[in-house]
């Protein structure tokens, strides 16, 4: 088949990760895959002067960054210019792929030949940063949906009356791997910030200092793509890595005893599945696919919000003797390894080629 991603920017962020890998390996099994993407965003003139005079910290920060396609084996077209992509810049194909809701806007207007019209969806991007009305619309064009995470596949049903096909997302386990380890006699916590409320990283700041100030023997370690000045809060003592590099991050996970994942609302979460896959238990907040990921025993699911709750769970994790420990850890591991790219890619394959047909 020859397939097309149309993406709204080339980013570190865990939805364009996986684009990136289906195309891979869609590539690998025969395939023809285009990705296409808009350019890096220019900074408009008041977010210039913003910048300039440091406005309450302001920084322009495009988040452009082509590292999870700098060695593709398929074709990566990146536009002259910030801009929509339009049905020239996209090859015929058999079927195009929208994966984003201002993507699934502009393949709505490709013509046929550009392929059958697919919307890969990650998340339930109603935000509210986000034009809502226009997001909900394009939950209810005519195309196929494939989703990542059975909530998705519920609210798409119930509210909207869609119909879409589950693919749950996996994760490298040539790359996020660990071996089997003890627990450290410094227990260490580790978990990705961000800035946006929704991922809950103040939330897992404030519990870690209350657990640090019962328990001096902890750490913690944090990653993201802010800079170090962006990050606010950030526990005394803590380490914090600035777009680290994925062996970095694969370290990270591999040196930690549980991860935090403290997010109110998220389409799958990855990084559970990635910190599961290096023997690393979570602990994790009921949403996106962490009561499907944690209930095999791999760590602890909390409510969200709930700061007793993740206390009272850290305050577990710090307790547990080295045996309860490492089954936990075996637990998580286990079920990170039955989620395969290549499983994932096979149903990913199936629903274009029926839709094809």
């Amino acid at each position: 088949m020859k397939i097309t991603f149309v993406v709204p920017a080339l980013n570190l962020t865990g939805g364009i990760r996986v684009v990136s890998t289906y195309a891979d390996m869609l590539a690998k099994k025969g395939h023809t895959v285009t990705v296409v993407s808009p350019n890096q965003k220019k900074p408009t003139a008041k977010e210039k002067i913003k910048s300039v005079l440091k406005w309450k910290q302001y920084r322009f920060e495009s988040g452009f960054n082509t590292s999870f396609f700098d060695k593709a084996i398929y074709v990566v077209k990146v536009l002259d210019k910030y801009r929509p992509v339009v049905s020239d810049d996209v090859p015929d194909a058999d079927v195009v792929i929208a994966t984003f809701w201002s993507t699934a806007e502009w393949v709505a207007d490709f013509p046929e030949i550009k392929g059958k019209k697919i919307y890969f969806i990650q998340h339930y991007e109603v935000h509210p940063w986000l034009p809502i009305e226009r997001v909900k619309a394009t939950l209810q064009l005519p195309f196929y949906k494939i989703v990542v995470a059975q909530w998705i596949a519920d609210v798409l049903k119930k509210e909207y009356g869609e119909e879409s096909t589950v693919i749950n997302n996996a994760v490298d386990h040539k790359f996020f791997t660990s071996p089997v380890r003890k627990k450290n006699k410094q227990v260490k916590f580790c978990m990705m910030y961000s800035q946006r409320s929704y991922k809950g990283s103040q939330f897992a700041f404030e519990c870690f200092k209350q657990l640090h100030e019962q328990y001096p023997a902890t750490k913690l370690i944090a990653f993201g793509i802010e800079s170090i000045e962006n990050v606010v809060g950030l526990p005394n003592g803590a380490e914090y890595f600035y777009q680290p590099e994925q062996d970095r991050i694969r370290d990270i996970y591999s040196q930690c005893d549980a991860y935090l994942f403290t997010s109110s609302v998220e389409g799958f979460g990855l990084p559970i599945l990635e910190a599961m896959a290096c023997r690393t238990p979570v602990i994790g907040t009921e949403c996106g696919a962490a009561p499907d990921l944690l209930k095999s025993g791999g760590g602890v699911l909390i409510d969200i919000g709930d700061k007793d709750a993740l206390l009272f769970a850290m305050v577990k994790l710090y307790n547990l003797n080295e045996k309860a420990w490492e089954l936990m850890s075996k637990l998580a591991y286990n079920e990170a390894i039955s989620h395969q790219w290549e499983d994932k890619t096979e149903e990913f394959e199936c629903v274009l080629s029926n839709h094809n047909s």
